[in-house]
């Protein structure tokens, strides 16, 4: 009797012993784990949007594939990785534009007037090039031959375990979400929830906003170059690869946007013009308004709700694209609309259940912000493509 209620004083005072050991293994592992994703957060990141973006397409081909693996590796080989090929490629471009322009006479003579001395700056894109090389951070990576060989593997290396972490969570998110939710969390609980939300926001943002950015860049360049083909008397647009990502990229700044950089093409056309033949104006004149009356209603009217909806302001979009790098790197692109997404949910789901106020019935993120996902319906978060039916549109 006496170790019976010895065990029960125990037991009513807190925790055993057993349960402490357990709970320090579980922080131990939890630390190992966490390490192990900081040593890679960048690739890590950059695996999480290959999912989101990718997510959508493989559950649209899981409808007729009934290899999960199948459509997941179709989606990766023939559409993942030839955007990120085609974007590696434009940026590559672009890059080289971007150091072209920066290394003309129009530029040397805005830097001429400058009230800062600007002797030591390098004058073409092969001595900026050497700069950069002979720079104490730049050399000390890239100094022999040797090491730049090793940091190249070691990227494909980081790429394919990216490209895998993809595919494992492509054929394994539901299984995931289920088992998480049946032990973990609750079907019903509010961690449940605001996952949920977390996941929808994710998929808008990846998925939508940044599919809008890219399909505006490629539009962009298409235009321009067309332009450069039709323009008379060598009327053309500088730097089209270049002006094209700028103009994907203030996409995200509200109202003026785009905007900016026709103006500021519509600038070079107008000085060209002078030069050449003042009769020529009009052609800035006509661009500038088929840009902002026709190609920014298209924008506006189809590309953006089609694919990006509605889900968050732009304005919290545009400061985590933008403000993301600076303070991450490199992969802050993928960090500040990730922060984003998961601050703003938490506000909207969690905050106003501590404040024991009910949370307003209508949603920060859309319910199904894939409704017109590649022209179809939603699909549920937590469907599998394992039952009976396979996966069926909510």
């Amino acid at each position: 009797m006496q170790s019976s209620s010895s065990s029960d004083s125990r037991s009513s005072d807190g925790p055993s012993d057993s349960t402490i050991g357990w709970l320090a293994v579980g922080l131990l592992l939890l630390g190992v784990v966490s390490w192990v994703a900081y040593s890679y957060l960048g690739w890590v990141l950059f695996g999480l949007f290959t999912y989101y973006v990718g997510r959508p397409i493989t559950r649209r081909l899981s409808r007729w594939i009934s290899s999960r693996s199948l459509a997941a590796g179709l989606t990766l080989t023939f559409i993942i990785v030839p955007i990120l090929l085609f974007i590696a490629a434009f940026l590559s471009v672009a890059l080289g534009q971007a150091l072209t322009f920066l290394s003309s006479d129009a530029v040397a003579t805005v830097l001429a007037n400058l009230p800062i001395s600007t002797t030591g700056l390098p004058e073409d894109p092969v001595e900026l090039l050497v700069a950069l090389s002979q720079s104490t951070d730049v050399s000390s990576a890239l100094g022999q031959f040797g090491v730049a060989v090793g940091a190249f593997a070691t990227t494909l290396f980081n790429v394919f375990l990216m490209l895998l972490f993809a595919f494992f969570l492509l054929i394994q998110d539901e299984k995931l979400s289920r088992w998480f939710q049946a032990n973990v969390l609750g079907t019903d609980s509010l961690a449940t929830e605001y996952l949920r939300r977390v996941d929808r926001g994710l998929t808008s943002v990846f998925f939508g906003y940044t599919l809008t950015i890219f399909v505006i860049i490629v539009l962009a360049a298409i235009i321009y170059s067309v332009f450069n083909l039709l323009s008379p008397a060598n009327l053309d647009i500088p730097s089209v690869m270049l002006l094209a990502v700028v103009t994907g990229v203030f996409t995200l700044i509200p109202l003026v946007g785009r905007s900016v950089v026709y103006a500021f093409i519509v600038g070079i056309l107008a000085i060209d013009a002078i030069q050449i033949n003042p009769a020529l104006l009009w052609i800035p004149v006509v661009f500038f308004l088929l840009m902002v009356l026709v190609f920014d209603n298209v924008v506006r009217t189809y590309i953006r709700p089609y694919l990006s909806g509605k889900t968050y302001d732009m304005g919290l979009v545009m400061f985590a694209y933008l403000v993301g790098p600076a303070l991450f790197g490199w992969y802050g692109i993928f960090m500040g609309p990730l922060v984003m997404v998961v601050v703003v949910e938490f506000i909207v789901t969690v905050l106003p259940r501590f404040a024991n106020v009910e949370p307003e019935e209508k949603d920060s993120v859309d319910e199904e912000p894939l409704d017109h996902e590649l022209g179809g319906g939603a699909v549920e978060y937590d469907e599998s493509p394992d039952s009976e039916g396979g996966l069926s549109p909510g």
